[in-house]
């Protein structure tokens, strides 16, 4: 029987904030009735309620199987490694990335599932992903570039006509993401649909990274053993935190991400 593995990280995240994305696997375990599926959550560094939260989960993911573990923040990279530990490595089997900020309709995700089991040389695929207000997250990227990633925070730049162009070439927005297949080898790691066996044959996520850039680094490693791609099939909304902006913490960890990104690919300025 065709397998699907959810595979979820937490940090310090609320049941309601999960609780979208919980309710959407849930439901597709309905719709998809020759798929059988399961959840390995990796809940990183909770404490005093893991018991409770933990029984909420299976609550709310009831007749599903389902795996889950507290442990300590080892980063979004390793964490997914982890939760890659109950694959069986079959060739009808399904490893999906998902940020607990996504979440989705049955009818809308099932499509692109079926679309990668049917097609062996698919080594990863991305859904359509629509922002809060129904805006499309522009994520099937061409590979990361230090131009690329200043103006990713500093989107004012973009104003002048010679950064505008190159943030159009950069990000593909000559495609029409709700309509067109685009192949990517930098596609966003809030929701990845990768076939085990292409997890397995690039080794999972490189634990170099604790967070930003492993999806950038994966899914390079992956197109060179199959297509990477984004496919409008499948939908799913994402409520993206940008915590890159907000966060000292995380702007540390973006700036160390940068530093082993370009020493495992090298890095062009523009």
């Amino acid at each position: 029987m065709t397998r699907v593995v959810f595979s979820l990280v937490l940090y310090k995240h609320c049941l309601d904030e999960v609780m979208p994305l919980l309710r959407s696997i849930k439901d597709l375990k309905l719709f998809c009735e020759d798929i059988s599926f399961h959840l390995s959550v990796y809940d990183a560094d909770r404490s005093g309620d893991v018991v409770e939260f933990r029984d909420s989960i299976a609550g709310a993911v009831e007749d599903l199987s389902f795996s889950y573990v507290n442990a300590p923040n080892v980063g979004f990279a390793r964490a997914n490694n982890f939760n890659a530990g109950c694959l069986l490595y079959v060739p009808s089997e399904l490893f999906i990335v998902a940020n607990p900020d996504t979440s989705f309709l049955s009818f809308e995700l099932a499509p692109l599932l079926y679309w990668v089991l049917g097609r062996k040389m698919v080594s990863c695929a991305a859904p359509l992903v629509i922002n809060p207000g129904g805006a499309t997250q522009f994520s099937a990227k061409h590979n990361p570039t230090f131009l690329s990633l200043l103006l990713g925070r500093l989107s004012v730049l973009t104003a002048l006509t010679v950064f505008a162009r190159y943030d159009f070439w950069h990000r593909n927005l000559g495609s029409c993401y709700e309509r067109d297949v685009i192949s990517s080898t930098y596609l966003s790691g809030c929701f990845l649909v990768i076939p085990s066996l292409s997890f397995r044959e690039v080794g999972g996520f490189s634990a170099r990274y604790f967070l930003h850039l492993e999806d950038a680094d994966i899914v390079r490693r992956l197109s060179g053993c199959g297509l990477t791609v984004h496919n409008p099939i499948g939908k799913v909304s994402h409520r993206w935190a940008r915590g890159s902006h907000k966060s000292l913490f995380q702007t540390f960890h973006l700036l160390r991400s940068i530093f082993v990104y370009t020493f495992s690919w090298g890095m062009n300025l523009w």
